[in-house]
């Protein structure tokens, strides 16, 4: 196992089980048939798998149970070639279960998670536990109320630190998130959460107004691309249209090929262009990350692009 991480991120493993192309949203009392069925790890692991892919040496922080799907949640990790050492398993049961089903090109959820107090303060303890004794420049959580701890301790390690919004909408509407957006060095957020968060109706606006809050902020919009915003100044990448199968997990692989065009040194528009085909590849397969690319397709993709992908990692 690897002493020292290029990224470590911090979250909880979910089992997905995806039902694909579904001919219709079911309605009470009628049951339709999907044409393909998986079974994958979902949740904050699309990230860390899609990261994995692209040659980042990627630690996954979080707590599970002894239940059998987090033991099925682990083995998948394994079989992808993800270290799972930072993963602290309680004597108890904590399922984590996503159904997901596509449905001309988008998708649904059904979702059920223990949220009990015990599990969240385990998991508070140990992800500072981690951060506070693992060597890696970067840290990924997500825009939550133990935000401003692992903003501390990331800043007592040197540690950029990069979040993600996530979707919860009472949350994200919540005064205390305008607290949190400060913080991290780097925020993504997709239009939907961005315009829960700041009321716009339009994402341009949307975008503005996270930047009068956050120096650095990332906006992922589907179809249209992506933008960005750092101190103020604008970035914009329109994206090649594909057949989408699944978009579950675009926005994670989106995130990763991003964070590998910004650690290599590119410029914004380029690492915005990278997000933009990782998340693209990403949503043709079913799954979460099973269509994210390796390393070296996605270097393929960016030069068809014409996009050049430095040779050397460079911090940023």
């Amino acid at each position: 196992m690897p002493h020292r991480y290029d990224v470590l991120v911090v979250g909880r493993p979910t089992v997905d089980l995806v039902f694909t192309n579904i001919p219709s949203w079911p309605a009470l009392g009628q049951e339709v048939y999907a044409e393909g069925f998986l079974v994958a790890a979902g949740g904050a692991f699309n990230m860390v798998a899609a990261l994995h892919r692209l040659g980042f040496a990627v630690g996954m922080v979080g707590v599970v149970g002894n239940d059998p799907w987090s033991r099925l949640a682990l083995s998948i990790m394994e079989a992808e070639g993800v270290s799972t050492e930072l993963i602290r398993i309680l004597p108890e049961p904590l399922p984590s279960v996503s159904v997901c089903m596509t449905y001309q090109g988008d998708r649904g959820f059904v979702s059920y998670e223990e949220r009990r107090q015990v599990y969240e303060d385990a998991f508070r303890s140990h992800a500072l536990a981690v951060i506070g004794r693992v060597e890696a420049p970067l840290l990924h959580a997500y825009l939550g109320p133990d935000l401003p701890l692992y903003k501390a301790e990331a800043d007592r390690r040197g540690m950029r630190l990069t979040v993600d919004t996530g979707w919860d909408e009472a949350w994200l509407k919540s005064s205390r998130i305008w607290e949190l957006l400060p913080l991290p060095d780097l925020v993504f957020a997709n239009e939907a959460e961005a315009r829960a968060i700041t009321g716009a109706t339009d994402a341009c606006a949307a975008l503005r107004r996270l930047g009068e809050a956050a120096r650095f902020v990332v906006l992922k919009r589907g179809a249209d691309g992506s933008s960005a915003i750092v101190d103020g100044v604008e970035y914009h990448a329109p994206t090649q249209p594909v057949e989408v199968v699944d978009a579950t997990g675009a926005g994670d692989c989106f995130n990763a090929g991003f964070l590998y065009g910004w650690r290599k040194g590119m410029s914004v528009t380029e690492a915005l262009n990278l997000g933009n085909i990782c998340g693209g590849l990403n949503v043709q397969r079913a799954g979460g990350y099973a269509g994210a690319p390796r390393e070296a397709e996605l270097i393929a993709a960016a030069e068809a692009a014409g996009i050049t992908v430095p040779k050397r990692r460079h911090e940023k």
